[in-house]
This record gives structure tokens, C-alpha cells and sequence, in this order.
């Protein structure tokens, strides 16, 4: 009960510039890593059942 009475209610907080952007570096980055890490593998998949249609 008395942790609860210690926290306050709200928080007032200050993002800077700097971790704006490197907020957005990481989203940017993720959804670059998303691509090559989704994209190479499906194709790798579909070189293998193509493969194997061919046969």
C-alpha cells in the first residue's frame, strides 16, 4: 500500500531530437532486416519446389 502511495500518478517526460531519430533508425532498420531475412528465404523456397516440379 505504501508503494502505491509513493508512485506518482503521472510522468512528465522529455524526448529529445536525437532519440527521435534514432527511434526511426530503428524501425528503418528493422524493416530492412524484415526485407532480406523474409525475402531471401521465400526465394530460396520457391528455387526449391521449382526444382523439384521440374523433375
Amino acid at each position: 500500500m505504501a508503494l502505491i502511495l509513493c508512485v506518482p500518478l503521472s510522468a512528465n517526460a522529455y524526448v529529445d531530437p536525437g532519440s527521435g531519430m534514432l527511434i526511426w533508425q530503428g524501425l528503418i532498420a528493422l524493416v530492412g532486416a524484415l526485407i532480406v531475412f523474409v525475402r531471401n528465404p521465400l526465394a530460396s523456397v520457391k528455387r526449391l519446389i521449382a526444382r523439384f516440379k521440374r523433375k
